[in-house]
C-alpha cells in the first residue's frame, strides 16, 4: 500500500493574521537552545517522540512547569465537552490572529484527522468562505479575544444559540490556553519541525486507498480463520506522519493479548479485549503516559496479512496495514 499522506505543501496563501499589532518580526531560530534529547527523562523522551518535539524540548527546561503545562493541555484536550473539529478550527485561527508558525504547522495536520477539509483551511488563511452558525460563532470568538479579551455582545448571542454554558467556558479556556502557547512559542522562536506547513499554508492529505493482499501471503480461502500469533510489522497512516509499529500477538486458551510497540517514541503498550472472530480480529491499546490514549484496532488477517482501522478515541479512524514478519 502506498502511504496516503503527502507532506507536499500547497501553494502558499496569504494569511488572514494579526488583527493585533502584528509589529514584532518572529524570530527565525531559537532564542533558547533545545534540550538534548539524552538529557530528557523517559517520560519526556516518548512525548517528544510522539509529536511537537521541539516545543517539548524547549519545555524541558522548566520540568516543573512542563509538567502542568501538560497537565492542563491534556485536561482541555482529551476530557472536555468541545468537539475535536472544533478544537482544531479554533487552534488553528488562534495561530493565524497570533501570527504562530508553531500553532498552525503542528494542528493542520490534527485538523485534517479531524475532518476539517483542505479547503476549509485554505478558507480560514484566507479569511473567506461561509462557516455554519456554530463555527462562525466559535471563530469570532478568537478574533474577540484576540483583538480586544472580550466577547462582544454579537459574539455571545451566537455563542449562546448554538452551545451551552459548560461548553462556552471551556472555548474561553481553550482560546486563552493557545494564545498563552503562542506568546510563549513566537518569544522563544520555537521552530516548527521540518515537513510541517508554514503559517497560511495547506497540507494535502488523500485517504490511503484499501489495501490489497499481497500474492506472497497465503492463497486465498485457504482458512476463513485467522492465525494472528506472531510479530507483525505495521504502517499506522495518519495525516502528521506514518508511523511504523510491531504488533505482538499470542492465543493462549483461545484468550488473544500481546503488545504494540512504538519504537520511535520509545512506547510499548499491552492490548486487551482481544477478540478473533473468523479472520476478523479487533484489541485495544490504552496508553496512560504521557497522556491518556484508547485506540480500537480492527482489521481482517489473511495469511501473513493484516489490514484495517485504528479507531483513536476522539480523534478519528485511521488505517493500517503489514506483515507477519517472525
Amino acid at each position: 500500500m502506498n502511504d496516503g499522506i503527502k507532506n507536499k505543501m500547497d501553494s502558499a496563501v496569504s494569511a488572514n493574521v494579526g488583527q493585533g499589532r502584528g509589529e514584532i518580526k518572529r524570530p527565525t531560530e531559537a532564542r533558547i537552545p533545545l534540550m538534548d534529547v539524552s538529557a530528557l527523562s523517559e517520560e519526556q523522551r516518548t512525548m517528544a517522540g510522539i509529536g511537537a518535539s521541539n516545543v517539548l524540548r524547549t519545555l524541558a527546561h522548566r520540568g516543573d512547569l512542563m509538567a502542568a503545562w501538560l497537565e492542563f493541555g491534556g485536561h482541555l484536550t482529551t476530557g472536555g465537552r468541545v468537539s475535536f473539529r472544533t478544537r482544531e478550527l479554533m487552534i488553528l485561527r488562534v495561530g493565524l490572529r497570533s501570527s504562530c508558525e508553531y500553532e498552525w504547522a503542528n494542528h493542520v495536520p490534527g485538523a485534517l484527522s479531524a475532518g476539517v477539509t483542505a479547503s476549509e483551511i485554505e478558507s480560514l488563511a484566507k479569511g473567506t468562505g461561509s462557516w455554519s452558525d456554530a463555527d462562525a460563532a466559535v471563530l469570532n470568538l478568537v478574533d474577540d479575544l484576540c483583538a480586544d479579551n472580550c466577547a462582544s455582545e454579537k459574539t455571545w448571542k451566537a455563542l449562546t444559540a448554538t452551545r451551552d454554558e459548560r461548553e462556552i467556558i471551556e472555548l474561553l479556556m481553550l482560546i486563552g490556553f493557545y494564545r498563552m502557547n503562542a506568546g510563549f512559542l513566537n518569544s522563544l522562536g520555537v521552530q516548527a519541525e521540518l515537513g510541517r506547513p508554514r503559517l497560511g499554508q495547506g497540507m494535502s492529505y488523500e485517504a490511503p486507498v484499501p489495501s490489497r493482499r499481497p500474492a506472497s501471503t497465503s492463497p486465498a480461502g485457504a482458512s476463513s480463520e485467522a492465525k494472528p500469533d506472531g510479530t507483525w510489522h505495521l504502517k499506522f497512516y495518519h495525516p502528521a506522519a506514518t508511523q511504523e509499529l510491531q504488533l505482538v500477538m499470542v492465543t493462549r486458551e483461545g484468550v488473544l493479548s500481546g503488545t504494540l510497540t512504538n519504537e520511535a517514541a520509545g512506547i510499548t503498550v499491552p492490548f486487551s479485549e482481544g477478540k478473533v472472530n473468523g479472520n476478523h480480529v479487533t484489541c485495544t491499546t490504552v496508553m496512560t503516559k504521557p497522556f491518556p490514549v484508547t485506540i480500537t484496532w480492527e482489521g481482517t488477517i489473511d495469511g501473513d496479512f493484516f489490514a484495517g482501522t485504528a479507531a483513536i478515541r476522539d480523534a478519528g479512524s485511521f488505517p493500517f496495514d503489514g506483515m507477519r514478519v517472525g
